[in-house]
């Protein structure tokens, strides 16, 4: 049976106590009674614990024990938890029903096990360098950095931390500025396997993302008005969003349409959904010379990797928004059939590109030339009007 010896101080001092063999401290924090255990038989250990926790307490500083037992794993199943809760589209579940969010494996192998306290600033940087090494860029870092600073906002939210530490986000390279144009664009779609030149067509003339169009159903097709409608919730805003059909596509999807009467979705392959196709789109691309195979930085003196570099399917959807700009149609309107909400990221994808410099070059130009030449008609007629009159 444990035996309990007690030693009682005056009020606001706290007190020590001892349990078999270890001695226990309490004392208050905000008003709440706080008991730990000092890990020691010593009775000396105890009392310089209890005397650190008193001036911590008086100056705001100290750590609750159960923050000192939170753990990275609580923190991640609140972050699940949360984007669970808010829908968020970035929440993958995996055939085995794991669920998983783009960065956070890398915090899990990093950080498991870990007491949130133990999770440091020092120890978040040991984490960068290590995902450096290993050849990741800022961006894809970043993307994990930016799960764990959300952790530590709801631990401080639920009241489980005072304190959290300072995570440094890596600073990014520029946004792309990749684009298609129209002689590419015909060059690539020969490339392409036959099932995937719609896709590329539909994507080029609307910059719709590739999820919409992978998943775009003949419901959501009008041919009678040459439109596509997108419901709600099938958007990454989730808000709906009318596109019209130009050039060339209103005959392709007719096409489509008398090829797969019976089909739910637009694309297939097989029968089935379109799914991902990476590297037919890889090898086209290679092949119309739009991207090449380099060797990946992976920190590794084996046997050196390849990796893709080049155009990618979202830049069509640049260049969508390029087109639209260009072809002078209104700002707010562009915005509505391209799904953009804001027009800081709007402008981001309304890419100047060297032949829009040129041209804005020739237009100076002609400009001066012009303003050049009024001037000199103005001074001809200045001269003239200082002429004496002759009969």
């Amino acid at each position: 049976m444990e035996t309990e010896k007690r030693e009682r101080r005056k009020k606001g001092e706290g007190r020590i106590w001892q349990i078999g063999r270890i001695w226990w401290i309490q004392y208050y924090l905000r008003g709440r009674q706080v008991r730990e255990s000092s890990g020691s038989p010593t009775k000396s250990v105890a009392e310089r614990r209890l005397k650190k926790r008193l001036a911590q307490a008086d100056a705001g500083l100290v750590v609750s024990p159960s923050v000192d037992r939170l753990r990275y794993e609580e923190m991640r199943d609140a972050l699940l938890a949360d984007y669970r809760t808010n829908r968020r589209k970035s929440l993958l579940v995996a055939d085995d029903g794991t669920e998983q969010i783009c960065g956070l494996k890398h915090l899990n192998a990093a950080f498991k096990g870990f007491r949130a306290t133990d999770i440091t600033t020092d120890r978040i940087r040991e984490f960068i360098s290590k995902r450096q090494a290993a050849g990741a860029p800022n961006s894809t870092v970043n993307r994990s950095l930016a799960l764990l600073r959300r952790m530590f906002i709801l631990a401080k939210q639920d009241k489980k931390m005072r304190d959290v530490p300072f995570v440094h986000l890596l600073k990014e390279p520029a946004a792309r500025k990749g684009f298609l144009d129209y002689a590419d664009f015909q060059r690539l779609r020969q490339e392409l396997p036959e099932h995937l030149r719609p896709v590329l067509t539909l994507g080029f003339y609307t910059g719709m993302r590739l999820g919409e169009i992978r998943n775009l159903r003949w419901s959501n097709v009008s041919l009678i008005d040459n439109q596509i409608r997108l419901d709600p919730g099938t958007t990454k805003n989730d808000e709906s969003r009318v596109i019209p059909l130009i050039a060339e596509l209103p005959e392709m999807l007719k096409i489509l349409r008398q090829q797969n009467p019976n089909r739910e979705f637009v694309f297939t392959r097989n029968g089935k959904a379109l799914v991902s196709f990476r590297k037919a789109w890889t090898r086209a691309c290679i092949a119309a010379g739009l991207g090449r195979l380099e060797q990946k930085a992976d920190g590794s003196a084996a046997k050196p990797k390849l990796k893709y570099a080049g155009l990618i399917f979202h830049d069509l959807r640049r260049t969508g928004v390029r087109n639209l700009v260009r072809a002078g149609v209104p700002e707010r309107v562009a915005m509505q059939i391209s799904g953009h909400k804001t027009r800081a990221i709007f402008e981001r994808y309304n890419i100047v590109s060297e032949r829009d410099l040129k041209d804005a070059a020739r237009k100076l130009g002609d400009y001066l030339v012009s303003q050049n030449g009024a001037n000199s008609g103005q001074i001809e007629n200045q001269a003239d009007a200082t002429k004496p009159l002759t009969n």
